[in-house]
């Protein structure tokens, strides 16, 4: 019998309560197998449709749903969610408080080097410059960027992407570090804050049609990357679990099927 385990928050009724503080959200096995393993998922709060809150405060999001079918095959798990700022997951990782890292991860060789990254992508990533249509052409390349500001979430692969570039490159990108809603950040592509930003097709058209804008985004990606979890240096034991239901759930097909469900389309190949 699937385990009936996804209580989100502010109580059960019955003998558990479960209390939230601050911007953390929990998740957790009400009929649990009792000699289950807990482990603590480090996520986001405000990614959508990745990783967020709806307006219930129950966490939501593509990375959410794929967890919630890896931790139904794996009877010795019961997993946990935490949701906080984005800096924080990585943080929390390495000091121990979460045990795995849910965030729309790429593999960059920084986190490699102090994190253990999952083999099984169970999504795909897609680099795109976005710009306002009303600044002139969509910028194809980074060295299109050289002398422009550009919106980077601090410690996002994003970031990583153009930090990498001025190292080799005399610093010629001026990257504008924040952690700005999207709204914020279609706005200051609109009024000139950053001339660009470095998202998913699939965000820029969200966007679009959100804010009713008209951002562009550059025909070719930047850059294509496999998504994983991310664990603890030495939890080989966990990674291969859950890189072996991810298996089962991609030869099923439901991982095509949630992307589609949650995403429009099957970014999962």
């Amino acid at each position: 019998m699937k385990k009936q385990k996804w209580l989100l928050l502010l109580s059960i009724v019955g003998a558990v309560f479960l209390g939230a503080c601050g911007n953390q959200t929990d998740s957790s096995a009400a009929n649990a197998d009792e000699n289950a393993e807990i482990i603590i998922v480090g996520t986001g709060n405000a990614y959508q449709p990745f990783v967020y809150l709806d307006e219930d405060n129950n966490l939501q999001g593509y990375d959410v749903e794929v967890l919630k079918a890896v931790d139904e095959k794996l009877p010795e798990y019961t997993f946990k969610f935490e949701s906080m700022d984005f800096k924080n997951i990585l943080t929390s990782l390495s000091t121990g408080k979460i045990q795995l890292a849910a965030h729309n991860y790429a593999y960059n060789e920084e986190r490699g080097k102090k994190y253990l990254y999952g083999e099984f992508a169970y999504n795909t990533y897609a680099h795109h410059i976005v710009n306002s249509d009303s600044a002139g052409a969509p910028y194809e390349t980074l060295a299109d960027l050289e002398g422009k500001k550009v919106f980077a979430s601090p410690g996002s692969e994003v970031a990583y992407i153009l930090e990498t570039y001025n190292k080799e490159h005399n610093q010629a990108i001026e990257i504008v570090y924040n952690e700005a809603s999207s709204e914020v950040l279609v706005k200051g592509l609109e009024n000139g804050t950053a001339d660009a930003a470095i998202l998913t097709k699939f965000d820029t058209n969200k966007y679009n049609e959100q804010f009713n804008v008209q951002l562009q985004a550059s025909d070719k990606a930047i850059k294509s990357a496999g998504i994983f979890f991310i664990f603890q240096q030495g939890d080989e034991q966990l990674k291969e679990a859950v890189d072996g239901a991810l298996q089962e759930l991609s030869d099923e097909g439901t991982l095509s099927q949630l992307s589609i469900d949650i995403f429009g389309d099957d970014y999962t190949k």
